[in-house]
């Protein structure tokens, strides 16, 4: 039974959620959205995982020292992450949201973009270098949601039948692989 250990034991996705988080309604909108996903996926959540620099100020940490925290943490998150998924709700994107984005798409990860909100600045839609990295920009979280978990099963899958799950075996003058 040796051969099958690491049968079960397939690595999740991880995810990147880079969303706006200043306001109350957009951190519980961050959190909503994480909690959906992470019953396919590990979620790096900014304001969870590396924390906010509201938070640390509150907590004595200098205002720098919180900056350079914060832009470590989540430079190191992108770097993990295999998708980031950028929410770009809201008359314009987030600024924060779109230097994350153009840091993972200059990383070669999987770009995907969440738009619920109608609005734009720009009569013709958004900046081209934010639609340019996107591989996909979904319009309701239930499509977004879909979306993943076809996206793990594609990658289970995949990962399933790379793998030679049976090692040689000597029955006689037989070997099954």
């Amino acid at each position: 039974m040796e051969q099958f250990k690491n049968y079960s034991k397939q690595k999740r996705l991880s995810v990147y959620l880079a969303g706006p988080l200043f306001n109350e309604a957009e951190r519980s909108y961050n959190e909503i959205i994480t909690e959906r996903l992470e019953r396919w996926v590990d979620v790096y959540l900014p304001q969870r995982d590396g924390g906010l620099i509201s938070d640390m100020i509150e907590n004595g940490i200098n205002p720098d020292e919180a900056a350079v925290r914060v832009f470590r943490y989540d430079m190191k998150a992108i770097r993990n992450a295999t998708i980031l998924i950028a929410i770009l709700d809201g008359r314009t994107i987030d600024e924060g949201v779109a230097f994350e984005l153009g840091i993972a798409f200059s990383h070669s990860k999987k770009c995907i973009g969440l738009q619920t909100d109608s609005r734009r600045l720009a009569s013709w839609g958004n900046n081209p270098m934010i639609t340019g990295a996107l591989e996909i920009i979904f319009h309701s979280v239930e499509d977004l949601l879909n979306w993943v978990k076809t996206e793990t099963q594609n990658t289970r899958k995949e990962n399933f039948s790379k793998k030679n799950w049976l090692h040689e075996t000597s029955y006689g003058n037989k070997s099954v692989c």
